[in-house]
This record gives C-alpha cells, sequence and structure tokens, in this order.
C-alpha cells in the first residue's frame, strides 16, 4: 500500500504531518508495518515525497497516541495492537453511530428514507455482482444517516475515532459483502417504523459484527496480537 509524494501533498488549508499519521496508520493497519517494526523518519520522508519535519511531527503524534514507542537513540517503532484495542476503537464507534442513527429517525423525512432503500438496493446489487464499488456505497449509506442526524459534535467526535481506524477495503474482509446489506434490513425497518431504540440497537450491532470480521482478518495477517505488551 504505496502513496507516491504527489498524492501526499496537503491539500488547501490542511496540515501535512496529520495526513501523514493518516498514512503511517494504514500502513500499520494493512499488515505492511506489523508490531515491533522501525519507523525510520528518513525512509518515510522519501516514501511520501515530503521533508523530515512533517514526518517525525506524524511519528510524535502516533506516539501521543500509543500506537508507536520512542526511545532516544533507538527511534521510533510500531507497538502491538491486541485485538481488543481494535474492538474497543470500534465499541466507541459504535456508540456514536448508534446515538447519530436515535436521533435521525426524529429528523429523516419520507424523501430521505427512500433514498436510503435505493441505497441499500444498490448495494445489494454491487455486493451481488462482486464490485469493489461496495465499500463506497456502504460509506454512502451511513453518510446519509449521519448528515440527517444534525449533530456536528458527535459527527466530528466519530470522525475522530475513525481516524484510527482508517480501512478503507471493506470487500476484501470475508464476510463482509454479505453481512454489510443483511445488517441494513433490522435498521431500515426500524427507521421506516420511526423506532430510535430499535435503529440505535441495530446500528450497535452492524457495527461490531463488521468490526469482528475485521479483526478476524487482521489477526490472521499478523496485524493484531492477543496479548498486550508493555508500552514506552
Amino acid at each position: 500500500m504505496t502513496e507516491s509524494g504527489a498524492t501526499a501533498k496537503r491539500a488547501a488549508g490542511e496540515r501535512l504531518s496529520p495526513k501523514i499519521a493518516r498514512l503511517i496508520r494504514e500502513l500499520i493497519l494493512s499488515g505492511e508495518a506489523p508490531g515491533g517494526t522501525k519507523l525510520r523518519t528518513e525512509h518515510l520522508a522519501d516514501r511520501f515525497g515530503v521533508s523530515a519535519t512533517p514526518v517525525r511531527e506524524a511519528l510524535m503524534g502516533l506516539h501521543g497516541e500509543g500506537l508507536v514507542s520512542f526511545q532516544p537513540g533507538r527511534g521510533f517503532a510500531v507497538v502491538p495492537i491486541t485485538r481488543q484495542d481494535l474492538l474497543d476503537l470500534f465499541g466507541t464507534q459504535a456508540y456514536l453511530t448508534g446515538e447519530l442513527t436515535a436521533r435521525a429517525v426524529e429528523r429523516l423525512d419520507s424523501q430521505q428514507l427512500e433514498n436510503m432503500w435505493k441505497v441499500q438496493d444498490e448495494l445489494v446489487r454491487a455486493v451481488e455482482a462482486g464490485n469493489p464499488e461496495a465499500d463506497r456505497i456502504e460509506f454512502e449509506f451511513h453518510q446519509l444517516i449521519n448528515h440527517v442526524a444534525d449533530a456536528p459534535k458527535l459527527r466530528w467526535m466519530l470522525r475522530s475515532t475513525m481516524s484510527y481506524t482508517p480501512f478503507q477495503t471493506w470487500h476484501d474482509v470475508p464476510g463482509w459483502m454479505t453481512a454489510a446489506p443483511e445488517d441494513h434490513l433490522p435498521l431500515l425497518r426500524a427507521l421506516t417504523h420511526r423506532n430510535p431504540h430499535g435503529a440505535r440497537a441495530a446500528m450497535v450491532a452492524h457495527i461490531m459484527n463488521v468490526a469482528e470480521m475485521l479483526a478476524d482478518l487482521l489477526t490472521e495477517r499478523g496485524v493484531l496480537t492477543q496479548v498486550a505488551t508493555k508500552r514506552d
């Protein structure tokens, strides 16, 4: 999972070090940089086509998150991630998305609900065709709910937690292509019947279901460990 210098350049108004931090998280979650891997500033700077300064800033930020370790004279290294670490992050996401979904129930109009069913149909067609576009469609489905909820602080917190798990290729996760559209059905029914409690529960169940699938895949790839190690 490489990224050229051109795509690593900052967008207008965007600080570069947070983007570099996201790219390093992707290296870790992809399995390219498993626990214990040394992260050399100059190598990462060459890879992303940037100077060493934003890379070091990104690494120090990741050190603060506990994702990498730092020892003077020895530099940075990836801290092993446990399965529980990952599930804790998704548990937070599940809570936030559950609350957003419950609030969306009160604000969702008939046209918006119809659009959600249309996106669901589009997702089913993509899944049946084995189309990787299913990832984008799934994201659109959730964005519709989050937008309707009209809770900017909750959305901000959700984006913050999602930045720690920047997994992009959900169609590669065994079972996801079937589970995602199936999980949506009780959620859509609850939204249709204006049931906030049912909608919240369905969303939480959906997020944790796919989180377990992702944890299985990342464990198989050697990205996740079962036992925590001592952190610096």
